[in-house]
Parts: structure tokens; C-alpha cells; sequence
């Protein structure tokens, strides 16, 4: 309880005291308010809300990261090119741009555009949407020596439609192969 302390006009707060032994007295001041659980909830809820922003922020590159389900179901048809253990990068040098421009040049000249009406993932066709450049020059750039496992297949939005790019990894920066694109550019 408070009482109000007439030298200072404030109110105090009740006090209990208990003596453990002779030397040793614990003090107990009421005041209403019990500031420890007060801040250890504070602390768990911080803990909770950060925890949540770390698993939203987790689920979202899962699925940024994500291969399209056409991918998917390519990779299934063609086990041999879609490995999962293997370098996850190459070193970049001057021989593999030229070869990544090769391929890119010959792919790019080989495939007349043809929208598709039912999305079928194919290699080396004589036709076909961006998805088919994509897998043919993956495709060659296995062929040549380039592990499968430092490529990737990227769904962006070009023109309010979905575009597909393949992306190669390396130590300076990713590699873009994009069909609608003369050459392959370092990003």
C-alpha cells in the first residue's frame, strides 16, 4: 500500500522486509507492477517477432530460389543433365566467356521464335519460346565441360509475361544467356 510521506509530499510504497539471519535482510518493494516478468515478456515477444521475420524471410528466398516445375519435370525426362552435388560456381575467365558467347551466338541463330500453346521444355529444337534456348544452350554448355550444378534456371517478367533466362555462376559474378538478348553479359 501507499502512503503519502509528509516531509516530501510523495506517495512511497510499502516496503517488507524479512531477515533470512543476523547479518542478511531481503527487501521486497510493492509497487504494483512486477517489472522483471514485465521485461522477460517483452524480451520473448521480441524474440518470437524476430524469429518469424527470420522464417518469413527464409520461406521467401526458398521459393525466389525455387526451379520453375517445368524445369522439374525436364529434369526428370533428362537425369543426366540435372545433377544435384557438384560445383555450385566456375571461375570466370576469358576462354569460358568465349564459349558462353559461342553458344549463345549459335543457339540464339539456330531456333526460330515460336510461341508456344502448351509449354513443353525441349533441347535442341528447330523452334520454340525462351524456354527451349534456355535448355539447348544448358544443354551445349554441359556438352562442353560446364557442371550442370552452377547453372540455374530464372522465371522473370518481361512485358508483363514470364521470360526464362539461364544464369551460370561464377567467382566474378553470374553469366545471363537470354535469347531475346545478341550476347550473354556478366552481371
Amino acid at each position: 500500500m501507499r502512503t503519502l510521506d509528509p516531509a516530501t509530499s510523495r506517495m512511497q510504497s510499502d516496503t517488507n522486509c524479512h531477515s533470512i539471519d543476523d547479518d542478511l535482510m531481503t527487501c521486497e518493494r510493492h509497487e504494483g507492477r512486477n517489472w522483471s516478468l514485465l521485461l522477460i515478456f517483452g524480451s520473448l515477444t521480441l524474440a518470437v517477432v524476430a524469429a518469424l521475420f527470420w522464417l518469413a524471410s527464409a520461406a521467401f528466398s526458398l521459393v525466389s530460389a525455387a526451379e520453375p516445375i517445368a524445369f522439374s519435370i525436364y529434369c526428370m525426362d533428362h537425369l543426366d543433365e540435372c545433377p544435384t552435388k557438384g560445383p555450385r560456381f566456375v571461375r570466370y575467365s576469358a576462354p569460358l566467356m568465349q564459349l558462353v558467347s559461342k553458344v549463345q551466338t549459335q543457339v540464339n541463330g539456330a531456333i526460330i521464335p515460336r510461341r508456344e500453346t502448351v509449354d513443353v521444355w525441349s533441347a535442341d529444337v528447330s523452334s520454340g519460346d525462351c524456354d527451349d534456348y534456355v535448355m539447348t544452350k544448358r544443354r551445349r554448355l554441359i556438352q562442353a565441360g560446364v557442371p550442370a550444378t552452377a547453372m540455374r534456371v530464372v522465371v522473370s517478367r518481361r512485358s508483363g509475361e514470364g521470360h526464362v533466362v539461364l544464369v551460370l555462376r561464377t567467382d566474378k559474378g553470374e553469366i545471363i544467356l537470354d535469347n531475346l538478348r545478341r550476347t550473354a553479359y556478366l552481371r
